[in-house]
């Protein structure tokens, strides 16, 4: 009876374990399995016993390369490590050899342990501790780790490529960050489809990309350069307004070819070059770029070139009549194109829709001023006239947006501009609103001059039409 309860605790025990228990002979068939050994196989102990653990687990006529087991009935010591069965799982096996009095290897205790989540766990950190989480590139300390250990005479010429993101400031300010993860993404894959396998891509940070290209000569490291541009272009031709505005980066490289040669003035020989570069092109991307918020703009709203070209006629009659500077004149030119140039992120739908607008979509539309003024303030051309993109719906009385200006608060150039803009709409109408007569028009200025435009200014205007 005494022998019965040791055997029943003995087996409750084993049974209870998380881990799988099993006792092999030293021809590997099994002699025992636990309670967890036989739910991972779904199988009883009596269809289990006298079986090959290689066959039922790995689905093998031979035993698993560098098999703990094996290994521990040759050592006469304890031995561990890991397999992977077939169905993708990962296993901690360790095994203990079962000696007879003699001294001779009889079977061996195995005790297996699933770690395939630990296993996915490592692999995830291992990813993110030298990946960027964003692109899927290699991160900047990976970089600077891998440009050491390449640093060796063995690997030269070895070529590095600075790159910066064109426009990405004026994607996250104006459209939101969103959409500028976006632009990073896009701009990820065009490098990783230009470049070749063992070359060693990484974003440097924000906007920026370097590529390590080992046992590579300048020759081929510019045909490199220009494959990128190349592909750039492709992708803006052939993904019609996936973003705001083009695809474009700026790229500068560099060259080691002597091995005393240090790779951190290579590296910034590549980033001046990347820097000189971009102040080349940026004239040509900043034209691209305002070419392609005008269109989107014509796209969401019922903006028109018609309409930008009849303001700026009236907006120059007041030029002349007021007798403004060249500055304020050209402000108030380049503002009938620009001025509603933050309605380009707010949803087509609204910008778009024939019927009256409903109050949480009219406190969308009021953003556009501010969403103006980032784009503005982040573009060359615009940024003269962010100022007054920003003000150009104050009114007189205070009572505008997005500031509550009020009277002289507003720039002179604001003041001017909403008044000719406020007429044009109305002359020419809206899906929602019938067009107004001249006469009936003038009226209404005047009937908001004090209110919502400056009334000095309207009766100018009113003089001149």
């Amino acid at each position: 009876m005494k022998e019965l309860n040791e055997k029943l605790i003995e087996t409750l025990i084993l049974d209870t374990l998380k881990e799988m228990v099993i006792v092999l002979d030293k021809d590997m068939n099994i002699v025992y399995a636990n309670k967890s050994a036989q739910i991972s196989l779904d199988l009883d102990l009596k269809n289990i016993t006298d079986k090959k653990c290689y066959k039922l687990w790995h689905y093998r006529d031979t035993p698993c390369i560098n098999c703990p087991v094996i290994r521990s009935m040759e050592t006469k010591e304890v031995s561990e490590g890991e397999v992977t069965t077939p169905d993708g799982r990962v296993w901690h096996i360790k095994s203990y050899p079962i000696l007879n009095e003699k001294n001779k290897v009889i079977g061996a205790i195995e005790i297996t342990q699933e770690i395939t989540e630990k296993k996915i766990f490592e692999a995830e950190i291992q990813y993110l501790t030298f990946h960027d989480k964003l692109t899927g590139l290699y991160n900047r300390a990976f970089f600077e780790e891998e440009l050491k250990r390449l640093d060796t005479q063995r690997q030269l010429p070895i070529s590095i490529v600075m790159g910066d993101l064109n426009g990405l400031k004026l994607v996250n300010d104006a459209f939101g960050h969103e959409e500028g993860d976006k632009l990073l993404k896009s701009v990820a894959e065009i490098l990783k489809k230009s470049c070749r396998k063992e070359d060693i891509i990484a974003r440097w940070g924000g906007d920026e990309f370097v590529i390590i290209f080992p046992k590579t000569p300048r020759d081929v490291v510019e045909r490199i350069c220009e494959r990128i541009k190349e592909n750039c272009e492709k992708y803006n031709q052939e993904i019609d307004k996936k973003h705001p505005i083009p695809l474009s980066i700026a790229l500068g490289h560099a060259t080691k070819e002597e091995k005393d040669e240090k790779m951190l003035e290579v590296l910034k020989r590549a980033e001046d070059r990347m820097y000189r570069n971009k102040l080349i092109e940026g004239k040509t991307f900043r034209d691209s770029v305002l070419k392609s918020l005008k269109n989107l703009l014509w796209e969401n709203t019922f903006e028109s070139e018609s309409h930008e070209n009849k303001i700026k006629e009236l907006v120059s009659k007041m030029a002349d009549i007021l007798t403004l500077s060249d500055i304020e004149r050209e402000a108030l030119i380049f503002l009938s194109y620009f001025h509603d140039i933050g309605e380009i992120a707010i949803p087509k739908e609204i910008m778009r829709k024939p019927e009256k607008l409903t109050e949480d979509e009219f406190k969308k539309v009021k953003t556009h001023p501010e969403v103006g003024y980032r784009i503005a303030e982040t573009s060359y051309e615009l940024a003269p006239i962010a100022e007054y993109i920003l003000t150009h719906h104050e009114w007189w009385n205070g009572e505008g947006y997005p500031r509550g200006l009020k009277k002289e608060e507003i720039p002179l150039v604001s003041r001017i501009f909403a008044i000719v803009d406020a007429y044009e709409v109305m002359i020419s109408g809206r899906p929602y609103k019938r067009a107004k007569t001249k006469e009936e028009t003038i009226e209404e200025l005047k009937k908001f001059a004090g209110i919502q435009f400056d009334p000095n200014l309207v009766e100018v205007f009113a003089n001149i039409i």
